[in-house]
Order: C-alpha cells, then sequence, then structure tokens
C-alpha cells in the first residue's frame, strides 16, 4: 500500500482518539473494517480507488492506533466515530464501505447521520444475526476475556477464509497467524457491540442507494442475512462472489470492479 497523503488522529466526542490516514484526492470514500481488522485489511482496495478518490481509512476504537476505552461497545457509539471523522475531516458526503461489523456500524452511521452518506457498500454484513453467529461471537468473548489471543486468530482465520482460498495463500495464513493479536480488552468489547447489533426492523429507514455483498461460502455471515438486509433496504441491489468471509480479500480484483460500476452507476 502506498504512502498516505494524510494520517493522523482526531478526538470525538465521546473523547475516543480515532487514527486515520488518506489516500488520493477526490470525492471521498470511507472504509471501515470489520471485527479484528485495522485499516490495513483494505490494502487491496486502495490503489483502485484511490486513483480518483479520496480514499479514507481509519482504526475502529479498540483497536489499531485508535484508543481502547473500557467497553463493552455499541455499534452505534462506533458508527457516531465515523461520523465525528467525517465531520473533523470536512468531508462531503461520503460514500461509506464496511465490512462485517464495519457494514453494521455503516447502517448505522446511515440511520443516525443520513446527511453524511452519499451512498453505502455492505459486505458480508447482517442486520439481525442468528443463532450461530452469535454462539461464535459468544466465544469469541469467552477466549478474549481468557486472553487467549492466538486462538482467537487461529478460529478468525478458519471462519473467515475459504478453504480453497488458504490452500492457494499459503503465505496469507502465515501472515495472519503472526500479525500481533489486537487487544483483547478492545476485541471483547467490540465483539459485544457486534453481539447487539439489530437494524432489521429499522433497514427500511435507509434510503441510500447501497450495494449489498455477499460470499457465497461466507459460514459467519450467511448469505441469507445480506439478502434479508437488502430486501428491507429501499435502494439496495445485492451480489455475491464465490468466497467466504473476506470478499474483500479472496477476490479484491472482483469486488474492485463491483464497487466501482455501483459507485459510477
Amino acid at each position: 500500500m502506498s504512502e498516505p497523503v494524510e494520517s493522523g488522529t482526531i478526538r470525538t466526542r465521546a473523547g475516543v482518539e480515532i487514527a486515520y490516514e488518506i489516500h488520493g484526492a477526490g470525492p471521498p470514500m470511507v472504509f471501515v473494517a470489520g471485527l479484528g481488522d485495522d485499516r490495513n485489511s483494505w490494502a487491496g482496495q486502495v490503489p483502485e480507488f484511490a486513483r480518483d478518490h479520496k480514499v479514507v481509512l481509519f482504526d475502529n476504537r479498540g483497536i489499531g492506533q485508535s484508543a481502547t476505552p473500557p467497553g463493552p461497545y455499541s455499534i452505534e457509539q462506533m458508527a457516531d466515530d465515523a461520523h465525528d471523522l467525517a465531520r473533523a475531516l470536512k468531508l462531503e458526503p461520503v460514500i461509506a464501505v464496511g465490512s462485517s461489523m464495519g457494514g453494521a456500524i455503516c447502517q448505522q452511521w446511515a440511520l443516525r447521520h443520513p446527511e453524511d452518506i452519499k451512498k453505502l457498500v455492505i459486505t458480508n454484513s447482517w442486520a439481525e444475526r442468528d443463532v450461530f453467529m452469535g454462539a461464535l461471537v459468544d466465544h469469541w468473548m469467552a477466549l478474549a476475556k481468557e486472553g487467549q489471543s492466538q486462538h482467537i486468530l487461529e478460529s478468525l482465520l478458519l471462519f473467515c477464509f475459504s478453504p480453497g482460498y488458504l490452500a492457494r495463500k499459503p503465505e496469507t495464513v502465515k501472515m495472519f497467524l503472526e500479525t500481533p493479536a489486537p487487544p483483547m480488552d478492545g476485541f471483547a468489547a467490540a465483539a459485544a457491540a457486534c453481539r447487539g447489533h439489530h437494524t432489521l426492523d429499522r433497514a427500511a429507514e435507509i434510503r441510500h442507494p447501497a450495494l449489498v455483498v455477499a460470499g457465497e461460502f461466507d459460514i459467519l455471515t450467511r448469505p441469507e442475512l445480506s439478502q434479508h438486509l437488502a430486501q428491507r433496504m429501499k435502494q439496495a441491489r445485492y451480489a455475491s462472489l464465490p468466497t467466504a468471509h473476506m470478499v474483500f480479500w479472496e477476490m479484491p480484483d472482483e469486488f474492485n470492479r463491483l464497487v466501482r460500476g455501483f459507485v459510477e452507476g
């Protein structure tokens, strides 16, 4: 990933330091990471979109270079963090792109601060969790509270990537398992936010044009969860790719083409 043209921190109204960086120039796109991911998770998207957009990446509270306030967190709090970042950077209405927990954050961002948003891209996310997802998040929270960071990384690897991708990309396995784990208190607090996220009964209030993307083999947030969200939203288009949970990692070129077609449409 190229060097950013700007980086720094902002302080939210709640007093949380949020670290960000900017690549490129043009209409703003803000990328919102998922649980356990920092802003570097979007490395496969930056070169494509920084050619003609101001690409804003940031670390959610509890991970990366952002502060880790005491938890538990809520998705609403994290959406307000994104809003405060957009205001601090004086961004015009943005194209918000969020994966998994980041997609949940984008939903609440659009509901709480609709004036901030021009379009939404929500990938591998949910508006109402199912039993499996709830049980898995509970398991991760328990591991985090016990300080079992390596077990969390191993579990994330297995539940987020398809077997075929991991077989083709052994370097991804090595990099993932050697990456320093996020702070366990921040991870547990953010996992609690995921546990509490529910917007299905309000999804019809999101009137922005939206692209909802699913991975056909995603077992963490099953494609049906994305379909339910897209069906409730007023201006949503649904698409899927033959991947597991990390669509934008497994098939970055195809994902980027989907997003660009939506952005320019």
